[in-house]
């Protein structure tokens, strides 16, 4: 039987030279995360999606429980005494702010002689029209400012769920350009031993962050992230390992027998992975997942979104909330989006999404792009403008806790 593969070139036909796409590693890369933004807007645990499309102000209203009893009063008394430890009930205590929304944009631009020459991927023996061309060059700009909004947007997902603080320009150090959704300062905890000295206590530092949660935030706690780092320390310990030993947690891997449940499926399918379940000495369940995307940093450097040393813990079923602004642009007239669906073959109301998103559901909706496409005065370049205003606002604050300063920095 003849070998498949030969080193004898074959000739061209219409497959290897107009059927066959151009490979593009950046629809063939791993899909664009959205594990942290999984997190928000579950409807079904009272997240909410709000869309402002007309309105630069956001108000985010917070309000605390407690978990005060009634009170006991002598009967037969007419005059009330609420006395010292008794405070009059009110339930309309809550913290406010107002803060413009952010804002995100990308452009890309195509030129008059950039329609000129062949594309990657382009039949040389069927050359392709002007239009054509800038119609393909329009859907890859696209694609792309979706993916890096996306990829910022799970930034400051990752933020916000991190600190409880969402920054409105990346790095900055100014107050008024920070969201603040305050959290109580007991649930950014940096523990007093490192997991991976001979000192740390990974299980009593995951047991104290959740008895914080249970009482600064009313909720218990079930899902928990581990940076790399952490999970390689948390696997080493000598406690964790006599734990595992006792089979009260499966660490290797998610079985049969210890399947990972269907309200996970969500974060799962975002890009956290499941590395079992363990109920720790004080008795909290805790799902354990790692998180081991990427993004490229301002310098062009890989960063992950989950911090190598650092743990999250938190309760996923309770309200964490997601807002997307208006645009900065002049209102879309009809005539410019006949414009834009002409020169580009799309509506810039009714978006496509790039095709390698790991987004179950609703994580990622076209409602929260705005794209429009100007032409230079001279008619010799088209810019196509992609924007995007996000909050992720973890409305239920307190339901969740970071532990930092993880691992030991090891001597040179």
């Amino acid at each position: 039987m003849a070998s498949a593969y030969t080193m004898t070139p074959n000739p061209a036909d219409p497959f290897s030279r107009w059927m066959a796409d151009a490979f593009d590693e950046k629809d063939a890369a791993v899909g664009v995360s959205t594990g942290f933004q999984s997190l928000f807007g579950r409807a079904e645990y009272g997240g909410q999606t709000l869309f402002s499309p007309d309105s630069n102000l956001v108000d985010i209203d917070i309000i605390r429980a407690n978990e005060r009893t009634a009170a006991l009063i002598p009967r037969g008394k007419i005059s009330r005494s609420l006395g010292s430890n008794q405070k009059n009930l009110n339930v309309e205590k809550y913290t406010a702010f107002s803060r413009l929304f952010p804002l995100a944009e990308e452009e890309g631009d195509i030129t008059g002689d950039q329609i000129l020459y062949r594309m990657a991927g382009e039949n040389p023996y069927q050359m392709q029209t002007r239009l054509n061309r800038m119609r393909a060059l329009g859907g890859k700009i696209h694609r792309e400012s979706v993916r890096r909004i996306v990829r910022l947007n799970e930034r400051l997902a990752a933020q916000s769920i991190l600190t409880g603080k969402m920054p409105a320009i990346l790095g900055t150090t100014n107050t008024d350009l920070v969201y603040d959704f305050q959290r109580d300062s007991n649930l950014v905890i940096t523990v007093a031993n490192e997991w991976n000295s001979a000192s740390g206590d990974p299980l009593g530092d995951i047991d104290g962050a959740c008895k914080t949660i249970r009482e600064k935030g009313r909720a218990l706690p079930d899902m928990m992230i581990l940076g790399t780092d952490a999970m390689d320390a948390f696997i080493k310990d000598s406690d964790v390992q006599d734990v595992a030993d006792n089979r009260r947690f499966e660490l290797i891997e998610v079985s049969t027998g210890n399947p990972v449940p269907d309200h996970y499926s969500r974060y799962v399918e975002a890009g956290f992975i499941p590395r079992g379940r363990l109920r720790t000495p004080a008795g909290f369940s805790l799902w354990m997942f790692t998180y081991l995307d990427v993004y490229d940093d301002e310098s062009g450097n890989p960063k992950y979104y989950m911090p190598e040393d650092e743990v999250v813990i938190l309760n996923s079923r309770t309200r964490y909330d997601r807002y997307f602004g208006p645009p900065e642009l002049l209102p879309l007239i009809p005539q410019r989006v006949q414009l834009y669906s002409e020169l580009f073959g799309m509506s810039p109301m009714a978006l496509p999404m790039p095709p390698n998103m790991r987004a179950p559901g609703t994580v990622i909706d076209p409602a929260m792009f705005y794209a429009d496409a100007y032409v230079s005065g001279d008619w010799k370049k088209v810019t196509i403008r992609t924007q995007a205003a996000p909050i992720f606002a973890t409305t239920h604050t307190d339901a969740i806790a970071t532990l930092k300063g993880l691992i030991a920095e090891e001597s040179p």
